[in-house]
């Protein structure tokens, strides 16, 4: 429960992520309270018309979970308190079925319900189909108790039940399920009197319900495993959701590293476009982008000095000028002009010459993003191969399509003197 704690009271994650997450997040909040009241939850989870609420209803001994010949009467996740075991309070939960039409989110809420379940209940009506199977394989795991139940039993002869079991053994053999079988709702018998007068007439008769094999086995594993059950899958669901903070946290780093480089990349380009200078030194024309990496240190949870950031950056563009060597005047310079077909020839040169300051920037932004995102690290092969992964990953032309036609807009709508 500690993990499950810290991870909800974690200050240090940002706001955006907490949004993102917003039902993991009730979930771990439902999860503190579960764990408070020692509960354990016990899950009905498969595809409608499979008996999950009769099945419910059966262990309970009395009707509260709706069951109808209709799809969808279930439509959300229903909890029940059933009784106590060693102290530890059992809650029923009924879902929604897996395959109702037009019923995406009810399906959802069914699988976050079975992932947080200490006990799964997946409840059949026959042999397992392709779609049932690809559920079962999503959850089921070593750490997770699932109950194969094969509901509605009365309705087979001996013999097909046998058949249906052997198929079942034999899909579900590297998964860590018990199969059981029960008759929740059974069929009413006919039963055939005859009289004295030696005549007959057919009479009805109710059958109990035949749940008997799934109790006990689900008290087989509340009585094993029922103390360590809950504490177990809410570390597992705490290690679940620290995954998806990371990477939530990851992607909201790079969106917002993007936005920074492509602000900087357009102050330098609009600026070089401005105040032309050789190409040779573009490179070099650094403010900007000593800038821009004290900035996306910041991002990265550091906060360089100037000239932490200005030998960062000097590094980075050595390394640059090492790859391109003599060729990157010539070759950029060619390339630039001829994103640009409209405009006066001063425009043109202008706005070419803008374009490079913009590559320039753009791939020390890329690259100092890289070295930020890998821990202030260069990786095993040092800055070289850092820089020449990132100059090759990249398409030069397009950004320097994207960054002509965002120049050429701009100095357009320039006022004049």
């Amino acid at each position: 429960m500690n993990s499950l704690r810290q991870l909800f009271d974690d200050d240090s994650i940002p706001a955006a992520v907490r949004a993102q997450l917003k039902n993991q997040y009730a979930s771990v909040q439902q999860l503190i309270e579960k764990l408070e009241k020692q509960q354990i939850h016990i899950v009905a989870y498969g595809k409608v018309s499979t008996g999950k609420s009769s099945l419910l209803n059966a262990l309970m001994g009395s009707h509260h979970f709706a069951i109808s010949p209709l799809h969808g009467e279930t439509k959300n996740n229903q909890p029940l308190d059933w009784q106590s075991m060693q102290q530890q309070s059992i809650v029923l939960i009924d879902t929604p079925g897996t395959d109702e039409f037009d019923g995406e989110v009810r399906e959802k809420m069914a699988k976050q319900a079975a992932q947080q379940a200490d006990i799964v209940l997946f409840v059949l009506a026959g042999d397992l189909s392709e779609s049932e199977l690809n559920q079962l394989n999503l959850i089921a795991s070593p750490e997770k108790a699932v109950l194969l139940v094969l509901n509605k039993s009365d309705l087979y002869s001996p013999d097909e039940i046998q058949r249906i079991q052997q198929s079942l053994n034999e899909k579900t053999q590297h998964l860590n399920v018990r199969l059981v079988t029960a008759a929740s709702d059974p069929r009413p018998q006919v039963i055939l009197i005859q009289q004295p007068d030696g005549s007959e007439h057919q009479e009805t008769k109710n059958v109990d319900p035949d749940v008997i094999n799934l109790k006990n086995e689900i008290w087989h594993i509340l009585e094993q495993e029922g103390k360590t059950l809950s504490a177990l899958n809410a570390s597992l669901f705490a290690t679940d959701i620290n995954r998806q903070v990371a990477e939530n946290i990851v992607q909201l780093r790079q969106n917002a590293a993007t936005k920074i480089i492509k602000t900087y990349c357009l102050a330098k380009g609009i600026g070089v476009a401005c105040n032309p200078i050789p190409v040779a030194d573009l490179l070099f024309a650094a403010g900007i982008d000593v800038a821009m990496i004290r900035q996306l240190s910041r991002l990265y949870g550091l906060n360089l000095s100037k000239s932490d950031a200005a030998k960062l950056t000097a590094t980075i563009m050595a390394q640059l000028a090492l790859l391109m060597g003599a060729v990157w005047g010539v070759n950029l310079l060619s390339s630039a002009l001829k994103t640009v077909s409209v405009g006066l020839s001063t425009t043109l040169t202008a706005t070419a010459q803008g374009a490079l300051g913009y590559y320039a920037t753009y791939l020390v932004g890329k690259i100092a993003q890289q070295y930020f995102a890998q821990g202030n690290s260069w990786g095993d092969d040092g800055p070289k191969a850092l820089a020449q992964s990132i100059v090759k990953k990249l398409d030069r032309n397009s950004i320097l399509q994207e960054a002509s036609d965002q120049i050429m807009a701009l100095l357009k709508n320039k006022p004049k003197k």
